[in-house]
């Protein structure tokens, strides 16, 4: 196919692509008169002054600007957490510090020979926080976790641990990135002017108090009791804390040293240094700096992954160690060192260790370890070495899980964990098909609350959808090289097992950013052999696609309060009243006679800020239907509440109220009722 012909493609594919998707562009911008209409008006003139402002940006930082933009984003954040949670940003910074420190020093013992600074800091805290996961577990198990306890764990990687290398190693990055003159394309640039929104969007999700559903119903409450009772042990009412709890323990050396900002910020970090890993595996794919750096912009701007990152989840932390695994395959591809291997099953082992989820990129990630060991002139001997250590870190949870219940996979049901959550009568051959063939239309065009819990349409923005044609107009849909050709398998094999499973989005994070990868490496090798008609239309598809985006990130992340917050306005309680709706109800409990009183919640499980989360259950009905009465009713009366919270959606019948006794109302908001049970 001749240029002309391709760029005449791509225009007409541009136009199309403007109108297909203009509904879905109106929509973001209509979803802004939700909050009010001051701030509609604000979005049609902030939308359109973003899109130009990336033109302009990426035209003024090719005069040299590009060469601060590293340490520019260091001082965004570090300003920003001086500003409003300093310990938190000492303690985070000296999270970082050791983890790399630990890891390196425990890579570097083993024989591995890392070359890239970037390699040395994301493999090795990868490394370092697997680590203190582990530590921390038998710690935990015998009621150690204690502040002191973790100071000395911290000190202790700082002193003994590749500390200096670690500080080297980031100025090492900063001079690598003012001496890649590569860096000032402007498709990049574009890349990072929306880079630079999106780092203070999360860092305003980061700073705020946490109001995640699944944060204040089940992280924060645990990392609270294991901080209470400086221990590891099931928390009452809590079937979660059965899980593997690999994270949590992380985060509860964030929360014991410098609260919940503390246990926030590691989520951040996982976020960071998992794009960090993100640009070396686009690296090794053969993608140059600025396609790699747009890459993990593309990555960190899926509005579902921006959000899943700025909040205290699991998530990232899980995409981390996957992301470790497949970077130590790649690495045993260019030098054939067996340990690559084992540290590789090392980070499964890790990734285990913070979800079961993990089961889903374990098949191509074990293909590739198995077929490296049958490459092994000592098959046999260094194939059963690789495959105890990930017996040994995978195993740890299902055993505790085990001992205390009697279940390995506690608290779900053996069944259910191994034969995913997919209806019965779907597993028919033709209906697995279609269902595989509507998939891709489902998570990009028709998002819901099952499969990312946002009123999004396309929480995985339309990024992809915009630029495969891009892929058949370069010829580049082949995988070319070895590396190119595991990430492809890895991403496939992942995609088909996750979409039969269970077909929520951020349990296939990884997949979903290595995407990214081919798309900016169609867009770098098109603009670079195309003129000036063909490059401006790219960028302006490129903006385009980076707009919706960057609109989704701010509607599910961002909220009319923390304006407020964070100009000192508003409170930790007036904001939390304002931007959560189950906050009110559960505020009122701090106010009775006993602050350990039971209570239980229907469709408010906030119990991170009940005044003893510990004594606070709670049931969710089936989205999008009334909640059945003879569940209402049984559940309530099984957890012998002295409070009721009912929500005011009308989800439950008064009929079950009344077959309660008719308890007295003692609160009312216009989100939920609250009724007492007198004693």
């Amino acid at each position: 196919m001749t240029g002309r012909i391709a760029s005449i493609l791509w225009l007409a594919w541009a136009a199309i692509l403007g109108f297909a998707t203009r509904p879905i562009f109106t929509w973001y911008l209509d979803y802004f008169h939700s909050p009010g209409p001051q701030f509609y008006r604000a979005a049609m003139v902030a939308v359109p002054a973003i899109a130009v402002m990336a033109w302009i940006y990426a035209l003024v930082r090719r005069s040299g600007l590009w060469r601060y933009e590293p340490a520019a984003f260091l001082v965004l954040i570090a300003a920003a957490y001086l500003r409003y949670e300093p310990r938190a940003f000492l303690v985070s910074v000296a999270f970082f510090l050791a983890s790399s420190a630990a890891g390196n020093a425990v890579l570097r013992r083993l024989g591995l020979k890392i070359a890239h600074p970037a390699d040395r800091i994301g493999i090795g805290f990868a490394a370092g926080a697997g680590l203190f996961s582990t530590v921390l577990l038998p710690l935990g198990l015998f009621h150690f976790l204690y502040g002191w306890v973790f100071l000395a764990i911290l000190a202790a990687a700082l002193a003994l641990g590749d500390t200096r290398r670690t500080w080297a190693d980031l100025g090492a990055l900063h001079r690598r990135w003012t001496e890649s003159t590569e860096l000032a394309h402007p498709m990049a640039g574009v890349a990072i002017w929306f880079g630079w929104i999106a780092a203070v969007c999360a860092l305003i999700v980061l700073l705020a108090p946490v109001i995640a559903f699944d944060s204040v119903a089940m992280h924060l409450p645990s990392v609270k009791y294991y901080a209470e009772t400086h221990s590891l042990q099931p928390v009452p009412g809590l079937d979660y804390s059965y899980y593997p709890q690999g994270i949590e323990l992380l985060w509860t050396m964030g929360y014991s040293l410098a609260g919940v900002a503390g246990a926030q910020m590691v989520s951040g970090l996982f976020f960071v240094v998992f794009l960090l890993v993100l640009m070396r595996i686009a690296r090794d794919c053969g993608l140059d700096g600025a396609a790699s750096v747009t890459a993990a912009i593309f990555a960190a701007t899926l509005p579902f992954l921006h959000w899943t990152g700025s909040v205290m989840k699991s998530d990232l932390a899980l995409a981390l160690y996957e992301a470790a695994a497949l970077i130590a395959f790649l690495r045993w591809l260019g030098s054939r060192d067996f340990r690559w291997i084992v540290a590789g099953c090392f980070f499964l082992g890790q990734a285990f260790g913070v979800k079961y989820i993990a089961l889903f990129a374990a098949p191509p990630l074990l293909l590739f370890f198995a077929w490296a060991a049958w490459h092994d002139a000592q098959r046999w001997k260094k194939g059963a070495l690789a495959a105890a250590v990930l017996a040994v870190f995978a195993m740890i949870w299902p055993l505790r899980a085990f001992v205390l219940t009697g279940n390995p996979v506690a608290p779900e049901k053996i069944e259910r964990a191994t034969g995913g959550s997919v209806d019965p009568d779907d597993r028919e051959a033709p209906v697995r098909a279609r269902h595989y063939l509507r998939l891709p239309w489902e998570i990009l065009f028709e998002g819901d609350q099952r499969a990312f819990e946002s009123p999004l349409p396309n929480p995985a923005g339309i990024l992809i959808a915009a630029f495969v044609p891009l892929g058949l107009l370069t010829w580049r849909l082949r995988p070319r090289t070895a590396s190119q050709i595991a990430c492809l398998i890895f991403a496939t094999m992942n995609f088909l097992y996750w979409g039969w499973v269970i077909v929520i989005i951020r349990y296939a994070i990884l997949p979903f950013a290595l995407t990214a990868i081919p798309i900016a490496a169609w867009i770098k090798d098109f603009w670079d052999s195309g003129g000036r008609v063909r490059k401006a239309a790219l960028i302006l598809v490129q903006t385009y696609c980076l707009l919706i985006a960057t609109m989704g990130l701010m509607i599910i992340g961002i909220n009319g309060p923390q304006i407020g917050y964070f100009a000192g306005r508003l409170n930790r309680e007036q904001y939390l009243r304002g931007a959560m709706q189950a906050y009110g109800a559960v505020e009122f409990l701090h106010h009775t006679g006993n602050p350990h009183a039971t209570v239980f919640g229907i469709k408010n499980l906030a119990r991170a800020y009940a005044p003893d989360p510990h004594v606070f259950s709670g049931m969710w009905c089936a989205f999008g239907r009334p909640c059945r009465t003879d569940r209402v009713i049984a559940k309530t009366r099984a957890s012998n509440p002295e409070y009721l919270i009912v929500p005011e959606d009308g989800t439950v019948a008064r009929e079950a109220l009344e077959q309660l006794g008719s308890p007295a109302r003692v609160y009312r908001d216009a989100y939920f009722s609250v009724y007492h049970f007198p004693r």
